[in-house]
């Protein structure tokens, strides 16, 4: 009498296939969310390509709300009439594969990202229109919004000069180009191009990004297909750089080929970015004239002999086209994983060993950790962590930064098949409404550890294992310095501050690395801190590369003070467009005030503690998880974090509000006295002790703190 009835009918039969009858009595928005789920099962299940449902909507029971009656004939309509999936394609967000139970449908209103993503270009070559149209057009030096969005797809983000006036800042037009590049590895060839571009068509600097690529900036419109096509020729891609995609699969930058566990680590991070790579056509039409590349894609050599279902790179193709029948494929015939509209927002991937957590593991939406065998040669597994990421809203709380959680142990055979069901879950389940809540780690806040492990695993088609019990990380990892590779060679890590390779401040650092690959052709891997290194040093080498470095100013990371070599920072002014304040450029004097500081409390040089600062809350350098963070909040003012883990597993506590960046000497010095008094022992870190202490204990010092004078 007072439920939903609902006739689910395949287009052509003659009766009705089920039935469901909802309970009376329940709220508007579960009622609603119900009938929404129901209705995409059915459609999932018959498999059809339209399900016509059949619904009688009764007076509500004494007391519930009456939803209107138009509701969902409504929702359905829009449903119909826009063309989210392409003929074929049975999942996506809104048809999923698996159902969940979530506060959002995808069938209400989306935000303005999707459907630019779904009218970008007919099958075959999504991410096409409106850029290819605005990058015919040369007699503008900007292109439109919607094709913003396209060209981040594209591995680009159109910037302006922030800092110029008038009509100079209405021609500053400008693009940041982003490499892919898994493991962040930089051949040589590569190397030598993007350090002429970096000249010929930049700015004259290249910038090694948190996440091991490398970015390059001031390139105009006129010669933005030159540099692509450049990037491209020479065995590498922007593609997959930037966008609603799988971004630069990550792992620590150490060259151990004689370590399997970090020899693995590699092969599935190229694995992990070969198989979720776009497959749409539009980044040949728009920048490669339609031809193919000249030159593979460099990390494809690490594709074989991974596990049983992979023994050579074409096998990726394969996995990718795999369908188990769980909702995973899309059923669209080019973009099998991503489908018409791709993800809700970016993902994520990082994979390390035990102890290594050099890459921020829980930073990503999906974290791997490999496990070996007692052998120590065969592959076991990866213990998986899910839902990390690092951005959110000043002033709103529905936005946050989060740690990964464990989720378990997946088999070395199932690691592949297990990372696309991850995808899937968040490709139709992920927030779509709400673009500031579209990242996965929103989906597991909201649906919990426990049920997103129970949707992963359905559409995975088995269970997840429980997690192996593995050793803690190791505080302190970053590889720099010279390192024993273990087969006769070494790899060296070089100090970049803020990752900004440049000839500047006495310091030819351009200069150096170039002529260094030009000599001994060396391949060079980025750090996730933002530092550069080479990789395959013989011992006769060594002694010349020395000499390079000291004759352009490069010193050894000896002498590199450790709150500098602990410390990141973003790009921020004057180029990025969310900057509320500086970043880069103000690093290094506050890695000096901070030394002062330290040192007028009477802490030794070597106390130090990882130090991050960005120009806005999206967190690029992954504030969050320092021990001490500068969160811009408006122009020259910073939100304070304390508290994260020297290892990388704990997100920090905010401290303060809008710290004007001339009181960081009042506002730290009393947090730095703190430590100095109150420590358990002298290793305990200023992140542990500031999180053992609490945010309430630091205001009542800071507050009633006296600086002692010098000697006391």
């Amino acid at each position: 009498k007072h439920g939903l009835r609902f006739a689910l009918v395949r287009p052509g039969d003659s009766g009705a296939q089920s039935v469901v009858a909802v309970a009376p009595g329940i709220s508007s928005r579960p009622r609603r969310r119900m009938l929404v789920t129901l209705l995409l099962a059915a459609q999932a299940a018959f498999s059809s390509a339209h399900v016509a449902p059949r619904v009688a909507t009764p007076a509500p029971a004494r007391g519930a709300y009456a939803a209107p009656r138009s509701a969902a004939p409504r929702a359905a309509a829009r449903m119909a009439d826009a063309p989210w999936m392409v003929p074929g394609q049975k999942y996506g967000p809104q048809a999923p594969g698996q159902p969940a139970d979530k506060p959002y449908t995808n069938l209400e209103k989306l935000n303005g990202v999707e459907p630019v993503k779904r009218d970008s270009g007919p099958v075959g070559s999504q991410l096409l229109e409106p850029l290819k149209t605005d990058m015919s057009n040369m007699e503008e030096i900007s292109i439109s919004k919607d094709s913003v969005v396209v060209l981040k797809h594209h591995g680009s983000y159109q910037q302006q000069d922030r800092e110029a006036k008038g009509p100079a800042r209405a021609q500053s037009y400008q693009f940041m180009l982003r490499l892919k590049m898994p493991n962040g590895e930089v051949p040589p060839a590569l190397y030598r191009e993007l350090d002429d571009m970096a000249d010929l068509y930049g700015q004259g600097d290249l910038r090694a990004t948190t996440r091991q690529a490398f970015q390059l900036h001031g390139v105009l419109k006129k010669d933005l297909k030159a540099v692509i096509k450049t990037i491209a020729n020479t065995g590498a891609s922007t593609l997959g750089g930037c966008g609603d995609i799988n971004r630069n699969v990550m792992t620590p930058a150490a060259r151990l080929p004689n370590n399997m566990a970090y020899v693995y680590a590699k092969r599935y991070a190229s694995a992990l970015a070969e198989l979720f790579k776009p497959m749409s056509g539009a980044f040949s039409e728009l920048w490669l004239d339609g031809e193919k590349v000249q030159t593979t894609e460099y990390w494809k050599r690490d594709l074989f002999e991974l596990s049983q279902q992979v023994q050579s790179p074409d096998d990726i193709d394969t996995i990718r086209q795999h369908d188990a029948g769980t909702g995973v494929i899309t059923g669209h015939p080019n973009e099998p994983i991503y489908g018409t509209t791709y993800l809700p927002r970016k993902f994520k991937i990082g994979v390390t060993v035990p102890g290594d957590n050099s890459i921020d593991l829980l930073t990503n939406d999906l974290g791997l950790v490999v496990v070996m065998a007692p052998d120590g040669k065969t592959l076991r597994g990866f213990n998986v962590y899910v839902g990390g990421g690092m951005g959110r809203t000043h002033n709103k709380e529905s936005t946050f930064a989060r740690a990964a959680d464990a989720l378990g142990f997946v088999e070395a055979d199932d690691i592949l098949e297990f990372s696309k069901a991850v995808i899937a879950a968040q490709r139709d389940h992920g927030n779509r409404e709400v673009r500031a809540n579209a990242r996965m780690k929103y989906l597991v806040h909201t649906l919990g550890v426990d049920k997103f492990r129970d949707l992963v695993s359905a559409y995975f088609g088995k269970p997840v294992q429980a997690a192996v019990p593995l050793p803690p990380f190791v505080e302190g990892i970053d590889w720099l310095g010279w390192h024993a590779q273990g087969d006769g060679k070494y790899f060296v890590g070089i100090n970049v501050q803020q990752g900004r390779v440049i000839d500047a401040n006495g310091v030819k650092l351009k200069t150096a690395l170039r002529k260094i690959v030009d000599e001994f052709d060396l391949t060079m891997l980025l750090t996730p801190g933002q530092n550069v290194m080479f990789q395959d040093i013989t011992l006769e080498q060594k002694p010349r590369i020395e000499q390079i470095l000291k004759t352009y100013g490069v010193v050894p990371i000896e002498e590199v003070d450790m709150l500098v070599r602990q410390s990141m920072a973003c790009p921020a002014l004057p180029l990025c467009g969310l900057a509320q304040t500086e970043a880069e450029r103000v690093m290094p004097d506050i890695n000096r005030r901070l030394r002062e500081t330290a040192r007028s409390v009477g802490l030794g040089e070597d106390a130090a503690f990882t130090t991050r600062v960005t120009g806005c809350p999206n967190g690029c350098a992954r504030p969050y998880m320092a021990e001490l963070a500068l969160v811009g909040q408006g122009p020259n003012q910073y939100q304070v974090w304390v508290g994260g883990s020297p290892v990388g597993t704990r997100v920090a506590t905010v401290l303060m509000d809008k710290m004007k960046i001339d009181d960081l000497e009042d506002t730290v010095e009393p947090l730095l006295a703190a430590w100095r008094d109150g420590r358990e022992s002298p290793r305990e870190s200023f992140g542990d002790f500031c999180q053992r202490k609490g945010v309430d204990f630091l205001h009542e010092f800071s507050a009633s703190y006296s600086p002692q004078p010098a000697g006391a």
